[in-house]
């Protein structure tokens, strides 16, 4: 049996409705399900805490740690819509162009 477990529950955790240990019958289960969660305690919670999975081999234990502040002033930050509006790119379809004979289309 494979086992993840929170070791903090921080109030972000408790709203979520996650479970705090969940257990799994193959270790590949296991180790899926623990970058998902981390993934979205990252990028879904308050942004207080920092989550990290750790690997004990037939346990993960999901650690948190006080996530440090920004140097850079929030007013500086901009969205990539904005960047890419600045930007120089341009991404999109050239109708003039022919496909090589190759990629299948005619």
């Amino acid at each position: 049996m494979y086992t993840i477990e929170i070791e903090k529950e921080c109030s972000c955790f408790k709203k979520s409705g996650l479970e705090k240990n969940m257990t799994f019958e193959t270790r590949e289960d296991m180790y899926n399900k623990a970058r998902v969660l981390e993934c979205r305690m990252n990028q879904e919670f308050c942004m207080t805490h920092f989550f990290e999975a750790v690997d004990y081999g037939d346990k993960i234990i999901i650690h948190s740690s006080e996530r440090p502040e920004d140097d850079e002033d929030d007013e500086h930050i901009e969205d990539a819509c904005t960047l890419v509006k600045k930007s120089n790119v341009k991404i999109g379809f050239d109708a003039s162009q022919v496909p090589p004979k190759e990629s299948g289309s005619n």
